[in-house]
């Protein structure tokens, strides 16, 4: 039984140049040939679609088959490296498919054990977890097109390899944290320094900002610079907090708990419309709130 991978590719024009890609899910695959076999089978079957549409590919192959052209660059979402790959390039090799990979999405992908030879010099987007594994710093050492960072699983006990991390890409624009719920806020996050990071995400830190701490973090080394920030707090008054105090802010995404809302919410489950007109009543006063604090400030 043979497979013909012409049907499966979906063709994309744009200014002129052809583009594709397949996905294709392992039960799409005869079962009686092994994985690397099936591979084999679909580049074979490439050279038909090759007649009409003359481009170099490379196939990739771990939790699903990924065909892409050579001159893409792509994001990598899998947790480990590919199992096998193969290409319709002669000259190809590992290390072009890794220079060709711009953003790893998976937080354990960089804890595996990756050969020596094999590193990754254009990432711009980066998801890790602490602590940060020695061989990172050999996978990844090239990190002058980083622009985006989220670190899960942030603890004050590894500050220092965080700061080590934040010093080295000139371009670090954005930055995620996230931790634990069951764990206190992080006294680090206060501390940590950055020259380029203008994108705060916090809300991830699964943590409500009280106003003390809301103010502490204006005052921050992240704070200071900050012009677009999402964070979780306590009370709406923390709004006026960072409209106040955090002067290169542009732009804030905030939520916050409200007792009184929550409470009309929860009534609302087995409430008539007199209990959504309220919730209305509600929204209205809040931007009332708004506009009567952030034109006094």
């Amino acid at each position: 039984e043979t497979i013909d991978a012409y049907s499966m590719i979906q063709i994309q024009k744009v200014n002129d140049t052809t583009n594709y890609s397949i996905v294709i899910e392992y039960n799409q695959l005869i079962t009686t040939n092994s994985q690397a076999e099936a591979l084999a089978i679909l580049i074979g079957s490439y050279e038909i679609f090759n007649t009409e549409y003359p481009t170099k590919i490379r196939a990739t192959l771990e939790q699903c088959i990924h065909f892409s052209t050579l001159s893409d660059t792509f994001c990598y979402d899998e947790r480990k490296l590919p199992d096998f790959w193969r290409s319709t390039y002669p000259h190809d090799n590992q290390q072009n498919l890794y220079a060709n990979i711009t953003s790893i999405y998976d937080e354990t992908f960089v804890d595996q054990s990756i050969p020596f030879d094999i590193y990754f010099p254009n990432i711009d987007s980066l998801h890790i977890k602490l602590p940060i594994h020695n061989q990172f710093w050999s996978t990844i050492s090239n990190f002058n097109r980083l622009y985006s960072l989220i670190v899960s699983f942030h603890i004050d006990t590894f500050q220092s390899q965080l700061q080590t991390l934040l010093d080295r890409p000139p371009h670090l624009r954005f930055l995620q944290i996230n931790q634990n719920e069951s764990l206190p806020l992080q006294i680090s996050l206060f501390q940590y320094t950055s020259k380029s990071v203008h994108v705060l995400d916090l809300q991830n830190c699964n943590y409500s900002f009280n106003e003390e701490e809301c103010m502490k973090l204006c005052h921050s080394p992240l704070g200071i610079q900050c012009e677009i920030l999402s964070i979780n707090v306590k009370n709406r008054e923390s709004i006026n907090i960072f409209v106040k105090y955090m002067t290169n802010l542009r732009a804030l995404h905030i939520k916050y708990e409200d007792k009184t809302f929550n409470q009309r919410s929860t009534s609302e489950e087995n409430a008539n419309d007199e209990f959504r007109d309220e919730n209305i009543d509600d929204s209205d006063e809040l931007i009332h709130w708004l506009e009567d604090h952030l034109l006094s400030t």
